[in-house]
């Protein structure tokens, strides 16, 4: 008699097991898109900032890798001068060699 006001597993409890099981399927759902998503923002920002590392405040370049850079323009403006001098060159060249040939 002292049973009489328990109740074994009332339909009850397993409805609000089923709900719970939906409900923990739904959050690790949820939580699976969401750490997706950080992944890809964290890639992005990833791709970002070593794309603009220059232009971070508190970074500091290595003066050696900008005193290179500075004679590398020099050298390469320097070439570019030499190639335009030697296409220069070349075309006085043709036209005497022209000129010889025509005067014999």
């Amino acid at each position: 008699m002292w049973n009489a006001g328990r109740e074994t597993s009332s339909p009850g409890t397993e409805l609000s097991e089923n709900q719970a099981k939906k409900e923990k399927e739904r959050l690790i759902k949820e939580l699976q898109l969401i750490t997706e998503e950080r992944n890809d923002l964290r890639d992005r920002l990833r791709f970002l900032t070593d794309r603009s590392m220059k232009y971070r405040p508190h970074f500091r370049p290595n003066p050696y890798y900008e005193d290179l850079e500075r004679m590398e323009e020099a050298v390469m403006s320097i070439l570019h001068n030499l190639e335009m001098e030697n296409t220069e060159v070349h075309e006085n060249n043709h036209k005497l060699k022209k000129e010889i040939t025509f005067s014999r």
